[in-house]
């Protein structure tokens, strides 16, 4: 069965390292058909002076925040009309796709969402080559169900596509 090592600099939480090994046995899984206890993952640390990118020490750059979080914390500011909250978590560009091909800006999507009335039941996060996407489904105040896909750009969310 595939063994996975990734060397890192200290200074990651526990939470942080766990992600990162869940999330190496998923890409290892996405790949090749072992189970999921076939995967051994192996996280080295390495302490920041004995670690040199061009010569000159590094410290280890801030851990993405988990992406189904941040499509969440989005969802319930919009549901609730909450714009200040809701502008701390999009791109500036942020476009919200309605289920007709509308695309709309944060304003928008804050009212749309006001009159829809989701109700999110899960949150499921896909790896792409171009970052994280996040499938939300549940349920609307009329009783129709719903699929929106959040579209991650760093730890920020640029695109929401709803059907």
């Amino acid at each position: 069965m595939p063994v996975v090592e990734t060397t890192v600099i200290e200074g990651y939480d526990a939470a942080t390292k766990a992600r990162l090994l869940k999330g190496m046995t998923r890409v290892v899984r996405s790949v090749m058909a072992a189970p999921p206890d076939g995967v051994v993952t192996i996280l080295r640390e390495v302490s920041p002076s004995a670690y040199a990118r061009g010569g000159v020490s590094r410290v280890p750059g801030p851990p993405l925040p988990p992406a189904t979080e941040v499509a969440a914390q989005l969802a319930e500011s919009l549901a609730k009309g909450d714009a200040a909250a809701a502008s701390t978590l999009v791109t500036e560009d942020f476009v919200a796709v309605d289920s007709e091909g509308r695309g709309t800006g944060l304003v928008d999507a804050l009212a749309a969402a006001q009159q829809a009335g989701k109700r999110y039941e899960s949150f499921v996060e896909a790896l792409t080559d171009d970052g994280s996407l996040v499938f939300g489904h549940g349920t609307l105040a009329s009783g129709k169900r719903f699929i929106d896909r959040f579209r991650l750009a760093g730890p920020v969310i640029a695109e929401q596509v709803s059907w």
